[in-house]
């Protein structure tokens, strides 16, 4: 049986106690990012359709070029998002995959001109639309089937009416739905006729306050 010396023995220590800090800081280090492959899954993941070339907005979806959000925080908006925008779990796009898209968009850049305020075009009014036509192509298309007779939502869909989402946003989702819901092209429903559809909308009736209700008033 081989006894090390007091010297031996803290040399060995010391070895060990290297490696391990060694060990650690690797663990620690942070995360590396590739810009290119952040622009590939920007635009193949879908984030592009929303929010444009670069991050740079749309009808759809708000600039988040430049962002200062820090990773974290990106990951978790993306994971659990807020609004209409889809989740996107891992399956989708991994951790690392996020980490180039965050990458990808602190590196770009929305100029805007000194004292100007950027528009949001989701905050615009729709166009003019007409109620009853919207009801009959509610029916005709249908929507109903999944969003029930007055919008109200149902077992296969949300409720849609009234106080649907921002216009541009409602068009851009009908054009490209996620989860089972088919996408309605324009040779379907024209941008006109789902002016008509949100007018349609926007007129069912609210339903009423609980405590209104005898049956339900506590």
């Amino acid at each position: 049986m081989f006894r090390f010396g007091p010297c031996a023995t803290a040399a060995v220590l010391i070895v060990v106690a290297s490696a391990r800090a060694i060990d650690a800081q690797a663990g620690q280090r942070p995360p590396t990012f590739n810009v290119a492959t952040g622009q590939s899954l920007y635009a193949k993941v879908g984030c592009e359709t929303c929010h444009g070339s670069g991050g740079r907005g749309t009808a759809a979806g708000p600039p988040i070029a430049g962002s200062a959000r820090q990773l974290p925080a990106f990951i978790a908006s993306v994971r659990k998002p807020t609004g209409t925008m889809p989740p996107q779990s891992a399956q989708v796009v991994s951790d690392q995959g996020l980490a180039d898209i965050h990458a990808f968009l602190r590196a770009a850049s929305v100029p805007l001109a000194v004292g100007r305020v950027q528009k949001d075009p989701a905050n615009e009014s729709a166009p003019a639309g007409r109620v009853d036509n919207g009801a009959a192509l509610y029916k005709k298309v249908g929507c109903y089937q999944c969003h029930a007779n007055e919008a109200q939502g149902g077992l296969s869909g949300p409720r849609i009416g009234p106080d649907p989402i921002p216009f541009a946003r409602f068009v851009q989702y009908i054009r490209n739905p996620t989860g089972e819901m088919p996408p309605y092209t324009e040779k379907v429903l024209t941008n006109q006729e789902l002016a008509d559809v949100y007018a349609f909308l926007q007129a069912r009736q609210r339903p009423p306050a609980v405590n209104a209700v005898p049956q339900l008033a506590p």
